[in-house]
């Protein structure tokens, strides 16, 4: 019998090398051969075989093997033939080859090694994955490049960035109109108005249109103002300008045609050709799905992010001391002078509890008879005093309860009431008694836009605690989301909101806005609002699309048009809030591929996918109208359900829940990423290891979800009780079972606990965001500055890790490129410098070799974090088939 060769063993090797040879020189026991003897030796030693009995000393593959192949990227040979991939099946049908994607996509386009005839039967998963992303996201207009507003030549940017060294207290606009300086500026004495100062970035504006509280108790009183640059607002002038610039690229557009070119009856064919049908989302959906579930690749990628993680604690180690002193080595430029946006700040939720107190107290006793309401049945009026008479008795003092207004109470009721009922369908008429009502009243006239007074209170609170306070820190910046609200009567209310905000000039250079989607079709169903889900959609898109197919290049413009133009310049997003409180309970199982005009199903709640697929569609549809008119396209979000109890009702042959679900859509359809950052830690590895490969910017607010957990877990259960309860059971020793908990709420969570410092150490796309300043017992004045201090004195975060996450707040934000080429040196056109790709769709590009002047994040950060993905995806590309051949 033919014996085998022992193959190299790292035990026994290094047994010889440290240990038997070592020893046998120290005892000198080995033997002095001559120069023929030894080279007779050497050749008797190379024919010698292994014997049977050291056939254990044979390496066979071992779980330690496997580890050592997930940890060290490493261990491979990329010129050995026994670790090139092993093709796999792929489920998906209808994808072109690997090979014909873009191929200035460099993650998203490898060489697999595949034979020419079987491309589209064996890939790469994850590649895949890759494709399917990018072809929903680019069909949609959502990626950078299609998005003119990161066109620097030709996308109309009104008002006009302020100028580098500009300060909000050395602005003259806001100085008094008699200074002596200011009268130099161009006064008038007849008049007293001022054109001011002009710098190259103001436009002409009068010291008369001076934002004031117009209250009645204010008349023939010293006027006050919260000054800020928005009061220098002139749509006309808007108008003006953007007519001018929309014919000037329109001529310049038609004029490089074909002159028998017809646009006409040729977009909605080539809209529709483009976006992949729900059939084939579907298809999608599942072979996503199944990745998911399988125990193979989930061990992969929880392996890949153990080390991502461990890789980033060695590289702190080893290079903190660099970063620091790099970032001293930067002038004039740190944490609190960055650049950072809040992504999702909340307007229903945009004041701290104090605040929102001394507001009301203030105006309480400023006008207490001011008429703030009017019954829309009984048409019976009330004023401010009237307000606080609801829920009182006759001994007590309405009006003498401090700055107890807005209590716990008054938090939840409008948490868990108002903003689920009557805050989304804003005409439907409260029959509420008692303090109830009194809430309702609160809520209505401070905290919302469409009421009696036309919405000045909120406009007034919207001033000056979130515009004026931003634009006094200058760095700091929002993307203030507002629920889009339902009108039984079907009035407009993109028209509505649009007037709201010229009406009171709610217009700021640090502030741009989201509009929120909310799943309450069976409520709407209920109240015969609509009748199928397509009325739902229209609700959502109708008045977009007949204003999108107004020709508007001709002058005069309706205000209406022109102003509700203005509006969807500054949206950066359109988001689906998924919430626990959402129905979720069927009570007939209607067929999901039937459309939507045939969704009825007894006013049953159509599924996550289900809604974010059509959402997407007519996005993709509205997105195709606005890039042919020149308009900036608006990109899709999406929340995620903290349940994760919930079987999802879209799979047939698939088990899985509604929060797998969401992540599994957002992956899919969303460029603008995800907004709670929970949800993602808890699910399966492979949807977090996918999020790390293609970059999808990520969303986390600590203080604000602490607060709300704790909050719901208070409001369903004496948590105070329960806490003691423990307590004694610990201490008697005792198994005793509490029968008031509900086993299906999870625990409170920890600010510690939170996910988001992991992630952000794993190399995900994350920002922080202040969310609902409402519920977080904020205790400043700048709640965005007070989620990062947190987060610094918790984690210990040094000034590199602050940077790169302001700096990643503005990266995967909706601003214009112009602005994201001022703050951080960032543009969408290709250059030969540092690159950096978010979403895996959107590249994009330093302007210069360096930018680190601009962000104060070092080049040593930027350069592991973009070294340790390409490594990623060369592992995946490179070494999956040894991955396959070990399970």
């Amino acid at each position: 019998m033919q014996s085998a060769e022992r193959r190299p063993s790292l035990l026994f090797d290094e047994y010889q090398n440290s240990i038997a040879k070592p020893n046998e020189v120290k005892n000198k026991e080995a033997r002095i051969l001559s120069n023929s003897d030894c080279a007779a030796s050497s050749s008797v030693l190379k024919q010698k075989k292994v014997s049977i009995d050291d056939m254990d000393m044979i390496s066979l593959p071992t779980a330690f093997d496997r580890q050592m192949v997930l940890g060290s990227p490493m261990f491979f040979d990329p010129e050995n033939e026994e670790n090139k991939i092993d093709p796999i099946p792929s489920i998906s049908h209808h994808y072109e080859s690997i090979e014909s994607a873009n191929s200035d996509y460099s993650y998203s386009t490898p060489n697999l090694g595949i034979d020419e005839g079987n491309k589209d039967l064996f890939t790469n998963p994850f590649e895949l994955v890759s494709q399917m992303r990018r072809k929903y996201i680019t069909a949609s207009k959502q990626d950078g490049i299609s998005n003119i507003k990161n066109d620097l030549q030709n996308w109309f940017l009104y008002p006009k960035p302020l100028p580098k060294f500009w300060r909000f207290q050395d602005d003259r606009r806001f100085q008094d109109p008699s200074d002596s300086d200011l009268n130099e500026g161009g006064a008038d004495s007849r008049t007293g108005a001022i054109t001011p100062h002009h710098h190259g970035y103001y436009y002409p504006s009068y010291f008369t249109d001076h934002y004031y509280y117009t209250g009645s108790a204010l008349k023939g009183k010293s006027e006050s103002k919260v000054p800020y640059t928005g009061e220098y607002f002139d749509l006309d002038h808007y108008r003006t300008q953007y007519l001018f610039h929309l014919n000037r690229q329109k001529d310049t557009r038609e004029s490089s045609l074909p002159s028998d070119f017809s646009r006409e009856g040729i977009q909605e064919e080539e809209y529709l050709t483009n976006v992949p049908t729900f059939q084939e989302f579907r298809d999608d959906f599942s072979y996503v799905i199944e990745l998911i579930q399988s125990h193979k690749f989930n061990e992969i990628s929880h392996k890949r992010l153990s080390y991502l993680l461990d890789k980033f604690e060695l590289f702190q180690y080893l290079n903190s001391k660099k970063e620091i002193l790099a970032n001293k080595n930067v002038p004039y430029r740190d944490f609190y002078n960055s650049r950072k946006v809040d992504r999702d700040l909340s307007l229903s939720g945009c004041i701290s509890q104090r605040q929102l107190s001394e507001y009301i107290w203030e105006k309480i006793n400023l006008e207490p008879d001011r008429i703030v309401y009017q019954n829309g049945e009984t048409s019976k009026k009330l004023t401010l005093r009237d307000i606080f008479q609801f829920g009182c008795s006759s001994d007590d003092q309405p009006i003498a309860i401090g700055l107890k207004l807005i209590d716990d109470e008054f938090l939840d009721w409008y948490k868990n009431v108002y903003l689920i009922d009557y805050h989304l369908t804003p005409d439907k008429v409260a029959n509420l008694a008692g303090k109830e009502m009194r809430f309702y009243l609160l809520a209505k006239v401070f905290l919302e836009f469409d009421n009696f007074i036309e919405g000045e209170y909120l406009a007034e609170i919207f001033i000056k605690y979130v515009i004026h306070i931003l634009e006094k820190s200058k760095y700091q910046l929002a993307q203030v989301s507002v629920n889009f609200q339902f009108y039984s009567k079907g009035e407009n209310w993109y028209q509505k909101f649009s007037q709201w905000l010229l009406r009171w000039k709610l217009v700021s250079y640090n502030i741009r806005w989201n509009i929120q989607i909310t799943r309450i079709f069976p409520k709407l169903f209920k109240e015969n609002v609509v009748s199928n889900f397509q009325e739902f959609l229209d609700f959502i898109f109708s008045p977009l699309f007949s204003l999108e197919k107004k020709e508007i290049t001709d002058s005069p413009v309706d205000t209406n048009t022109i102003g509700l133009q203005f509006f969807l310049s500054n949206v950066c997003s359109m988001d689906l809030v998924i919430k626990e409180s959402d129905d979720y309970y069927w009570k007939e199982f209607t067929d999901m591929n039937c459309k939507p005009k045939f969704w009825t199903a007894q006013g049953d709640n159509p599924t996550v996918a289900y809604y974010m697929y059509y959402i997407y569609k007519n996005l993709s549809k509205l997105n195709f109208l606005r890039s042919e008119n020149l308009q900036n396209t608006i990109i899709l979000r999406n929340y995620c359900s903290p349940l994760f109890s919930r079987t999802s009702q879209f799979g047939v042959d698939l088990y899985f829940t509604d929060q797998v679900e969401s992540l599994v859509c957002n992956l899919l359809l969303c460029n603008g990423g995800l907004l709670q950052v929970e949800p993602l830690w808890d699910t399966a590895s492979v949807i977090q290891y996918l999020f790390y490969l293609f970059q999808i910017p990520i969303l986390a607010a600590p203080l604000s979800s602490v607060s709300i957990l704790n909050s719901n877990n208070s409001s369903s259960l004496n948590h105070k009780s329960m806490v003691l309860e423990h307590d004694y059971l610990k201490d008697q020793a005792t198994t005793k079972i509490n029968p008031s908990r509900d086993i299906t709420i999870g625990e409170q969570r920890s600010y510690e606990t939170n996910p988001f410092m992991k992630m952000f150490k794993m190399g995900l796309k994350i920002s922080l965001s202040s969310k609902s300043i409402l519920y977080n017992s904020s205790y400043t004045l700048e709640p965005l500055i007070e989620e990062y201090s947190v987060a610094a004195s918790i984690y210990l975060l040094n000034p590199t890790d602050l940077c790169e996450l302001s700096r990643t707040s503005v990266l995967s934000s909706g601003y214009e490129g112009w602005y994201k080429a001022h703050w951080i040196g960032v543009g969408i056109n290709k250059t030969s410098f540092f690159e950096e790709n978010v979403g895996g769709i959107d590249d994009w590009f330093d302007t210069a070799e360096d930018t680190s002047i601009k962000h104060n994040v070092p080049m040593i950060r930027r350069r592991y974090r973009e070294e340790t993905l390409v490594q990623e995806w060369r592992f995946i590309r490179d070494h999956f088939g040894v991955i396959n051949a070990i399970w």
